[in-house]
This record gives structure tokens, C-alpha cells and sequence, in this order.
């Protein structure tokens, strides 16, 4: 099963010891929104262990500051287990309830002109107003960037299915980037860990080029985890997939060229980061600022590394998680849009 496949990612593992007591209190809190409301709902929920995923992102964090991660993981998933319905092909109706997303995303948040009109939405406002609590201009801008480049690249995709549109590796994981959310999971580091690196730190090609690193091993590895469900679900756009049409190989070899690409990704990671004390150095960057610099590289590890444990491990894309999705793409029809009727 590609979810048992191993992967050589040598990064320290942490998570939060905060996890159980931050999940109980998460657990209330979306009942009480009406975002699970059934046992079963709820038992399905749990098994995805999306606390858990949330505690290896941010493992230096406690409390509020933990929740907030834990209610951004559960966004994530909520949100894209919509596209797995009809949304996922007709490219207007996704179009409609991604653009109302992208605009609260973009909005003055002391002037706003957007409300959000379904459940989901009102849940992603509620954590992006959160999120923004504390954090410098430069990561707002930031932040609110990625995520409209996240919501849109989700009509990118239904213009995609719905022409039968193959993508090819590279032109697959241009996209990916976009869509996988790990520049969100990274902005949220920061937030949940009380830092920021610089902004000539993140706008430096050194520093760009590792949050794509970062976002394509979270890719790969996710790709090989999910196999099962994606194939489930119908879905064409999976690296293993995509490998195996273009090489005309089996899924073996497949699988065996996709951990080449990622272990090649992990070693340029590991070398680019050894020149990120000569960047600090060129900036002129305070002991703060190079605290936070590095810091950040931390998240970017506990990112990759997070993610490849959670995986391994998820309900989620087990074979239980499968015959869940085989059943219904989502969890909750309530946190769905009047458009996806």
C-alpha cells in the first residue's frame, strides 16, 4: 500500500505536547459551529488526526496559538474535499465560490465590502482575522497573497478536468505549489510561533526557492500517501500517476522515481540552507532577525517532516478513509456553498 512506502526525510521529529488538550477544545468548538454534527461525522473526523498534522507544523505551539493551526488544517481539508464533487468540474460554480474567497482574502480589513455567504467561508474569515492578529504589514500582504493564489488555482484545476486537459511533471507541479497550501502552512508558522523572518529575506531568490522545495516534497510525499483515495476519487493529477503516463512504467517504478525526486529535493534544501548565514551576513540582519530567519527554516523542516509522518499514519488515506470517500467525498453537506447544491 503507497501509504506503508518509506521515505528518507532527515528531519527532526516534534510535535506539540499540546495536542490532546488543543483537539478537545477544537472538537467543541465545530460542533458547536455545526461543522460535524453526528457521531459518525465526527468518528471520521478523528481519524484524519488533523490536530496531529497541525502539532508537527507548529510544535512550539501551545493554546490559542495551537488551535488556530488546528482550525486552519481543518480549513484546508473541508475546502478541498468540496472539489471532489461536482464543484471540482464545472469551472462557473467554482469560479463563483472561489472568488468570493480570494476577495475576502484581498480586502481591507478595516473597510471590508465582502461577507461571506456560506458556512466555509465564514469559518476561513474568522481564522484569517486571527491570523492577522500581531503580524507586521509585510506578512499580511503576504499572507493574503497566497491565499488568493490558493483559492484560484482551484478553478484553475476545474478548467483542467473539464477540458481533459493531461498535465505534464513540470506544468503539474507549477500548479501544485499553488494549490497544496504549503505557503499558508508556512505564514501560519510564523503566526503560531510568535516570529517572523524579514521581508528581504523572503523576497531573496535563496529563501523563494526553498518554500517551492518545501512545497514540492509535501507534493511528492502527499501524492504517494493518497495514491489510493485520489484513484477513489477519480482523480487523474497524482505524481505517481502522471509518472507512470509519461514514462510508460508500473506503479513500482513509478514510486521508486518519485522518491528519487524527492530525496533529490531534500539535498538542495539541505545545501541552500547552509548559505542562509552568508544572506543573513549580506543583509546585515539584527540577532533578532537572524532568529527569526532561522526559525523559519525550522518550519520549513517541520513541514516536510510533519507531513510525511502525519501521512504515513492518517485514517485519513487508509484503506478505511478510502471506503469513506467512496461513500462521499466530504464529511459535512452544511459547510457547503448554495451553489453546490
Amino acid at each position: 500500500m503507497p501509504q506503508n512506502v518509506p521515505l528518507d526525510i532527515p528531519f527532526e521529529v516534534r510535535i506539540s505536547p499540546d495536542v490532546e488538550a488543543a483537539n478537545a477544545r477544537h472538537m467543541k468548538w465545530l460542533r458547536a459551529e455545526g461543522f460535524v454534527t453526528s457521531a459518525p461525522n465526527a468518528e471520521r473526523y478523528l481519524t484524519w488526526a488533523v490536530a496531529e498534522l497541525a502539532g508537527r507544523f507548529h510544535p512550539d505551539a501551545f493554546g490559542d496559538d495551537l488551535e488556530l493551526g488546528i482550525q486552519g488544517q481543518t480549513f484546508y481539508f473541508f475546502f478541498d474535499d468540496l472539489f471532489d464533487s461536482h464543484l471540482g468540474r464545472d469551472p462557473l460554480a467554482a469560479y463563483a465560490l472561489c472568488r468570493e474567497m480570494a476577495a475576502l482574502a484581498r480586502q481591507n480589513p478595516d473597510s471590508p465590502s465582502v461577507k461571506p455567504t456560506f458556512p466555509l467561508a465564514r469559518l476561513w474569515l474568522d481564522h484569517w482575522e486571527r491570523l492577522r492578529q500581531g503580524m507586521s504589514t509585510a506578512w499580511r500582504e503576504r499572507a493574503a497573497r497566497h491565499w488568493e493564489q490558493y483559492f484560484l488555482t482551484y478553478v484553475t484545476e476545474a478548467v483542467n478536468r473539464k477540458a481533459g486537459l493531461v498535465l505534464d511533471m513540470n506544468r503539474y507541479m507549477a500548479l501544485r505549489r499553488l494549490a497544496i497550501g504549503v505557503e499558508g502552512v508556512l505564514d501560519t508558522a510564523e503566526r503560531c510561533g510568535g516570529f517572523e523572518a524579514p521581508p528581504e529575506v523572503h523576497e531573496s531568490t535563496l529563501v523563494r526557492e526553498i518554500r517551492e522545495i518545501t512545497a514540492e516534497v509535501v507534493i511528492l510525499t502527499n501524492d504517494l500517501h493518497s495514491l489510493e483515495k485520489d484513484m477513489a476519487n477519480g482523480e487523474a493529477d497524482n505524481a505517481v500517476l502522471l509518472l507512470r503516463r509519461e514514462r510508460g512504467c508500473s506503479q513500482e517504478e513509478a514510486v521508486g522515481l518519485l522518491r528519487d525526486m524527492i530525496h533529490r529535493r531534500i539535498d538542495r534544501f539541505q545545501r541552500l540552507s547552509a548559505r542562509v548565514h552568508e544572506l543573513c551576513a549580506a543583509l546585515g540582519l539584527s540577532p533578532r532577525q537572524r532568529e527569526g530567519t532561522h526559525r523559519f527554516l525550522d518550519a520549513n523542516r517541520a513541514c516536510m517532516r510533519g507531513n510525511y509522518d502525519w501521512s504515513r499514519a492518517t485514517g485519513r488515506y487508509s484503506r478505511i478513509g478510502v471506503e469513506h470517500v467512496r461513500r462521499s467525498p466530504r464529511i459535512e453537506d452544511t459547510i457547503a456553498s448554495h451553489t453546490d447544491g
